[in-house]
């Protein structure tokens, strides 16, 4: 499918465009072919507005071919078939039970402040001048907003099972495979600082998803993402620390509708008491060091054995 020698990460990264925006169209074709045939099969009426006014589960089916036609596919063929032989997410390190451990807690322990920088972030304002971009993207946040809500304010257990494979699961795998997998590793071959790679990666991945009032939060995730699999060489730790994430979300979503409230309600910002966030983020860094150093043994170990 791909020639036997890539020459340049250029290449790499032009591929990698073409694949994700030519998947992303054929799922997109794939539902709407999908959709017209269930909506002929049960007799129902068929139109443009029913693409953008699903139910549930139309969204939920929207959302899976998205992320596969998205992420998981390009990511997939790009690890298979790329020149030179690269491997774009192959496991160096078979991962502990403790790592995941210590990724789960820091997750856990972040959970006020990254509510508390999302706060922040959703309070910024562009100048005057700037106006009709603020606009703009209020109107984005919105209409990502307004399809969330649709689904993941779910009290059903089936349809809460969904949610966690739709919205936690697929993806976690996906975005942690084409992110951290292919695209870190391209821009890796461009730039010999893995930090700079790092957080170059989390800006593309946090401004991808159009969301620009958690704009900030979601950068701060993709870097954390960035370097667990900077240390510990193997994409499962990222892709554990992604599915976490959208997973206590869900979760939370779930609850809250368990419990007959909004999703408004479920957004409501509290502030808590300053040594709330002092305590985070000290457990936080305890958490992020305990992997840090379970890592950094793997590869001494490993380093001593070849010596």
């Amino acid at each position: 499918m791909f020639p036997e020698q890539t020459t340049s990460p250029f290449q790499s990264l032009l591929r990698l465009i073409l694949m994700v925006i030519g998947f992303t169209f054929v799922s997109q074709v794939f539902y709407i072919i999908l959709l017209f045939f269930y909506y002929k099969m049960t007799g129902q009426v068929f139109s443009i507005g029913v693409i953008m006014n699903g139910s549930a589960n139309e969204m939920r089916l929207l959302l899976l071919m998205s992320s596969l036609g998205s992420f998981v596919i390009p990511a997939y063929l790009m690890n298979m078939y790329e020149g030179y032989g690269i491997k774009y997410f192959q496991s160096s390190y078979r991962p502990k039970v403790a790592q995941f451990a210590y990724v789960l807690f820091a997750m856990l322990a972040f959970m006020p402040l990254m509510s508390l920088i999302g706060h922040w972030n959703e309070s910024l304002q562009l100048p005057d001048n700037m106006q009709s971009l603020q606009r703009w993207m209020e109107q984005s946040e919105k209409d990502s907003g307004n399809l969330v809500r649709g689904i993941i304010m779910e009290s059903g257990i089936v349809g809460f099972l969904f949610n966690i494979i739709v919205l936690a699961l697929i993806p976690a795998i996906g975005e942690e495979l084409l992110f951290r997998g292919v695209l870190q590793n391209i821009v890796g071959r461009w730039l010999h600082n893995p930090h700079v790679v790092i957080w170059i990666v989390a800006v593309i991945f946090s401004a991808i998803h159009l969301q620009f009032f958690g704009f900030i939060p979601r950068m701060l995730l993709g870097a954390f993402f960035g370097y667990l699999y900077l240390w510990s060489k193997n994409i499962l730790l990222a892709i554990f620390g992604h599915f976490v994430n959208n997973a206590g979300a869900t979760v939370m979503s779930f609850y809250y509708a368990r419990l007959g409230k909004s999703y408004d309600e479920l957004n409501a910002f509290e502030l808590q008491s300053w040594w709330i966030y002092l305590v985070a983020f000290i457990f936080t860094l305890i958490f992020v060091l305990l992997f840090y150093r379970t890592t950094q043994k793997e590869n001494n170990g490993e380093r001593l054995e070849k010596n």
